[in-house]
C-alpha cells in the first residue's frame, strides 16, 4: 500500500550553493549536489514505528550495460565520500567563523579604543582570512597558481571535485585525484588555523572580555544567518 524511493545516494553535503539539474522536473527533483553513490550490494532497511522495528534485506546491483570493475567504483565511491566530508567540514567552520565575526563586532562597538579593541580586530583579520568569500558565477575548479583558499571557496571546489567523480561510472581520473589531493591540503591547514585561534587566541581575548564585563567569544554559537552563496533563493525547475 506503500512505496517508499531510495535514490541510491546518501545524505546531501552542506554546500555554499544548491541548484536543480536542467533535467529536473517540477516538485518532483532534489537539490544538487546529491550524497555519494551507494556501492552495489547488500543493505537493509529497517522501518521503526513507535516501539518496533521491522527490518528487510535490500540488494542494490549494478546496471547490466555497465562493466566497471567494482575495485573502480570503490575509488569512486571514496572520492565522493571524502567531498561530502569535507563539504560538511569546511560548512561547519565557516560557520563558528561568521559566528565568532559577528560577536566581535558586537563586542568592538563597545571596546572603545587601546590595546583590547586592537586585539578585537587583530582576530576579526584572521577570521576574514579565513571566511573569504564564496565565487560568484562558479563554472569549475581554479587554474593552478590562483589565490590560497579560504574555507568558502573550498567549499565550492569540493561540490566540484563531488560532480566529477559522478559524472561517470569509473575510477575518477589522475588529474581529479591530483585536485582533490590539493583540496584536502589546503583545508587540514585551514582548520588547524581556526583550532589554533579557538585554542590559543580567543581564550586570551576572553580573559579582556570578562575584566571589562562583556560578554566572551563562544565559537559553537549559531551564526544569525546559514552561510550560503545564494541572493535570491533557490530557482524552481
Amino acid at each position: 500500500m506503500h512505496r517508499f524511493v531510495w535514490d541510491l545516494h546518501y545524505p546531501p553535503p552542506d554546500a555554499l550553493e544548491h541548484e536543480f539539474p536542467i533535467s529536473a522536473i517540477y516538485q518532483d527533483t532534489p537539490l544538487y549536489p546529491l550524497g555519494a553513490w551507494a556501492l552495489p550490494g547488500n543493505y537493509t532497511v529497517t522501518l521503526t514505528v513507535g516501539d518496533k522495528s521491522y527490518t528487510q534485506p535490500l540488494g542494490v546491483k549494478m546496471d547490466p550495460r555497465i562493466s566497471t570493475p567494482l575495485a573502480d567504483l570503490a575509488k569512486q565511491f571514496k572520492m565522493q565520500s571524502g567531498a561530502v566530508e569535507s563539504m560538511n567540514e569546511s560548512y561547519e567552520t565557516l560557520q563558528q567563523v561568521q559566528s565568532v565575526r559577528a560577536q566581535l563586532k558586537d563586542r568592538a562597538a563597545k571596546a572603545g579604543k587601546g590595546a583590547f579593541a586592537n586585539a578585537i580586530a587583530a582576530l576579526d583579520k584572521e577570521a576574514v582570512e579565513l571566511e573569504g568569500g564564496a565565487q560568484s558565477a562558479f563554472f569549475g575548479l581554479p587554474p593552478s597558481g590562483k589565490r590560497p583558499e579560504n574555507l568558502s571557496t573550498l567549499n565550492q571546489h569540493f561540490a566540484a571535485i563531488l560532480a566529477v567523480a559522478d559524472s561517470a561510472d569509473a575510477a575518477p581520473t589522475t588529474q581529479a585525484t591530483v585536485v582533490y589531493k590539493e583540496l584536502e591540503g589546503a583545508l587540514e591547514a585551514l582548520l588547524t588555523r581556526w583550532t589554533k585561534l579557538k585554542q590559543d587566541v580567543i581564550p586570551g581575548l576572553n580573559s579582556q572580555l570578562k575584566d571589562a564585563n562583556l560578554a566572551p567569544i563562544d565559537p559553537n554559537l549559531p551564526p544569525a544567518n546559514r552561510p550560503s552563496a545564494e541572493e535570491g533563493g533557490d530557482d524552481e525547475p
